[in-house]
């Protein structure tokens, strides 16, 4: 079961973040500026290699960092919570992507809401 994901199309760097209780955090990230000029972050759980809290956990704040990092406005700031294969026969342990809607105030993002997206979708959004 690999556990410690590699750099790869949906991950080139990575990106560290104030998990619970300020522990030191990461998480992979993936930024791409669309045709559109919209901004498409994916932030993708490394497992191990991540010392703290994973993203779902604080993917409202996590968001609203990456959005300030980018520059991106919100009406022009997209986010994909990314959780990669770890090559289970279990099917909760397979890849999933998942688009998540924010409330917006203030420059800071709340109330998340997760829409599960194929991975044909995300790739169609990356290059839209």
């Amino acid at each position: 079961m690999d556990t410690n994901p590699a750099l790869n199309r949906y991950m080139d760097r990575y990106f560290d973040y104030p998990g619970h209780w300020d522990s030191p955090s990461k998480c992979g990230l993936k930024l791409a500026t669309r045709k559109d000029g919209k901004i498409l972050a994916i932030a993708t759980e490394i497992y191990r290699q991540n010392p703290g809290t994973p993203v779902t956990e604080v993917v409202a704040s996590l968001a609203t960092r990456v959005m300030k990092a980018s520059g991106a406005a919100y009406v022009n700031f997209i986010f994909i919570e990314h959780t990669p294969d770890l090559g289970s026969k279990l099917t909760f342990y397979g890849e999933t992507f998942d688009q998540v809607d924010f409330d917006h105030q203030d420059g800071i993002l709340s109330n998340p809401v997760w829409t599960r997206l194929s991975r044909e979708q995300v790739d169609q959004m990356m290059e839209e």
